[in-house]
């Protein structure tokens, strides 16, 4: 009799103590989801307009944020030439010219996005009649630059990022 109070006991406690984690992982779960959640976010929506190397341009030539916060950038590329494929690089000011050049060093199979501290974030290429979406960490306060790094594009599908 003794031994099954025992073997009850050790059973009870066993059941108590698996329950107890159970509660344990889902009060975990619920403050990973309400910390995504309380992220702030700002968006906006690029589109990228034209047909040809003279006409191409991005809608926006500056966009100002908030640093912290986070970004989300919807690029709609609105060309319909198949040559007209784009992307948007967000990188250190005065930069652009240096990741351009590596950027066609870096390929296609990269999105045109280099390996360099001096890239912020980049999105993958939208072909005509394609968006693509882009969500990074604003970087600490300053003035930064974004365009298309798609070769021979970056000198007219440019514009400035300010992080206030």
């Amino acid at each position: 009799m003794k031994r099954l109070v025992i073997n009850i006991l050790v059973l009870s406690t066993a059941l108590l103590i698996s329950c107890g984690e159970s509660e344990t992982k889902v009060v975990e779960t619920v403050s990973k989801v309400k910390s995504e959640t309380e992220k702030v976010w700002e968006e906006f929506t690029i589109e990228a307009l034209g047909n040809t190397m003279m006409d191409m341009k991005y809608s926006l030539k500056n966009i100002s944020v908030n640093e912290g916060s986070w970004v989300r950038i919807t690029l709609v590329n609105k060309g319909s030439d198949p040559a007209m494929i784009h992307n948007i690089l967000f990188v250190n000011y005065n930069k652009r010219s240096e990741i351009a050049t590596a950027a066609i060093e870096a390929g296609s199979a990269l999105d045109y996005i280099p390996v360099s501290k001096d890239v912020i974030a980049g999105s993958k290429q939208a072909k005509p009649g394609e968006s693509v979406t882009l969500e990074f960490k604003a970087p600490a306060k300053g003035n930064y630059e974004f365009f298309c790094s798609y070769p021979g594009h970056s000198s007219k599908m440019r514009g400035y990022f300010f992080v206030k």
